[in-house]
């Protein structure tokens, strides 16, 4: 459902509550003969059955060996990927491949080891031209996403996928081993 959608739903419910008219929405019709029947009020209405595609992802602070992280849990209504990214926004890697639904444990590989400890943000994305590989350009999509107002005005292949106006996403702290700043910062 896009946000103009949601705001009509809302604003007719408002509405409806606010006028009276729920008592009206909940009728049911009295025939010529006084028997009530919920019947006649039915319309042949068509309903969209189109979906927004969805996407949820649990990412808890870890330990790593600098070379790979696990998502805790993805939902990815359509299929695609999780990519993991650095605070400042540089992709470090992704996963393979995700069947549409639910994945728990998905390993990422990354691109670039992290020598240190550091907040990482794991992003679920779609695979909007259905190849099965991870095609996400993050240069292209920061010069788009300049020009646009917000995420869901960005459309460049294997984006992310998007609730309101921003990427689903999830943070953590990952610990990597043999990193003696966060040992040494805790003492």
């Amino acid at each position: 459902m896009t946000v103009r959608a949601k705001f009509g739903v809302i604003l007719v419910a408002t509405l409806l509550v606010t006028s009276g008219m729920s008592a009206v929405v909940g009728a049911t019709a009295v025939s010529d003969t006084g028997t009530t029947s919920a019947e006649s009020l039915s319309q042949d209405t068509q309903t969209n059955q189109t979906t927004e595609a969805s996407a949820t992802v649990t990412f808890s602070d870890q330990p790593s060996n600098g070379s790979a992280v696990v998502v805790n849990a993805t939902n990815v209504s359509e299929g695609g990927f999780v990519v993991i990214f650095a605070q400042n926004g540089t992709l470090l890697g992704n996963s393979t491949y995700l069947e549409p639904g639910d994945h728990e444990n998905v390993t990422v590989t990354l691109n670039t080891s992290i020598g240190r400890s550091q907040v990482l943000v794991a992003v679920p994305h779609q695979d909007t031209n259905d190849n099965q590989r991870f095609d996400f350009n993050a240069t292209a999509a920061r010069q788009a996403a300049t020009t646009a107002q917000n995420a869901s005005n960005v459309s460049v292949t294997d984006g992310p996928y998007v609730r309101g106006r921003l990427p689903v996403s999830a943070v953590s702290f990952v610990t990597v081993s043999g990193d003696d700043r966060r040992r040494n910062a805790s003492e």
